[in-house]
């Protein structure tokens, strides 16, 4: 059971963790395109941006295209986030 457990949460993270990187690029890039200010620190992308998402600093934009990419992004990261900890956590009790 633990196998097929592990299996479920690399396969989590396989799946979510491109969809994460996908939707914050596009999300960023639909950011800097409106010509939005950035919350400082974010203004590269890269983690610090992933973190803004997955607070939900998108909704202070109101904007629909920007809504449907953050929440997705946000949803993935967490999800990758989630499964990432379960994982290593499985792996440390095996040892």
């Amino acid at each position: 059971m633990e196998d097929f457990l592990l299996f479920l949460m690399l396969g989590l993270v396989g799946s979510a963790g491109p969809a994460h990187f996908g939707f914050r690029l596009l999300a960023h890039r639909h950011h800097r395109d409106r010509g939005w200010p950035f919350a400082a620190g974010t203004e590269e992308g890269g983690f610090s941006y992933s973190a803004w998402l997955m607070r939900r600093g998108y909704r202070a934009f109101a904007d629909r295209d920007m809504a449907f990419f953050g929440f997705w992004g946000m949803l993935s990261g967490w999800i990758a986030s989630l499964a990432l900890a379960a994982a290593t956590v499985m792996i440390a009790l095996r040892a």
